[in-house]
């Protein structure tokens, strides 16, 4: 048995998949660094390119603007700047779900396992897109943001109440502190917003993609 195959060693009945949703099952990275970079160049800020986007994005998101130089708390129209970002990340046509990300949730689901998203996006924006893609119908659970900045999700994974052997899969560091906190496992993908040596100071799994998880 490898170590990922032990990672889903409890029964079907207790086992409890959380996935991550922006980078883990969607691959928006494109998206979200075309939006980015908008608003670093009205600001006349110079564009990232997606290797420099991938080391150095964390959480919570206004974290990391500020490491831009971009101060959410002293911007006089930050609600207006997010909103913006968001329509035009909700348009992009760049948005495809990651490789092997349909045929894991649907495995999961034969195999009988419960599963759900934990998500820092907005909860309508979360749904729509989710069934969007077909992914929906596949949820036991859909717990998003209530706004648009990208906060941390410890919070929220308090108000699942999950129980059982829970197994939380993400693209970031973030997710993993947040499985830790919770005492959840976790096995991260480095197909997303941080790349793989970022990741792999995680002390949790990394792959480098969905695409194996259909055959557990």
């Amino acid at each position: 048995m490898t170590a990922l195959e032990r990672l889903f060693r409890g029964a079907p009945s207790r086992t409890v998949v959380v996935w991550d949703f922006n980078g883990t099952l969607l691959n928006d990275l494109e998206s979200c660094l075309d939006s980015l970079n908008v608003i670093l160049r009205q600001r006349g800020m110079a564009p990232l390119a997606l290797p420099e986007y991938r080391r150095r994005f964390l959480f919570p998101v206004s974290a990391f603007y500020k490491g831009l130089g971009i101060d959410p708390d002293r911007e006089p129209h930050w609600d207006a700047v997010a909103e913006s970002f968001h329509l035009r990340y909700l348009f992009s046509r760049k948005l495809t779900l990651q490789p092997g990300a349909a045929e894991a949730v649907a495995h999961f689901r034969a195999l009988g396992f419960r599963q759900g998203v934990l998500s820092a996006l907005e909860q309508g924006i979360l749904e729509v897109q989710l069934r969007q893609f077909g992914l929906l119908r596949y949820m036991d659970f859909v717990m998003g943001s209530r706004g648009y900045y990208g906060s941390s999700k410890a919070d929220a994974a308090r108000t699942l109440g999950l129980a059982g052997h829970i197994v939380m899969i993400g693209d970031t560091l973030h997710d993993a502190e947040v499985a830790a906190s919770m005492g959840w496992h976790c096995l991260l993908c480095a197909a997303g917003h941080q790349d793989a040596s970022r990741l792999a100071s995680g002390s949790v799994p990394v792959i480098g993609s969905l695409t194996g998880l259909a055959h557990l």
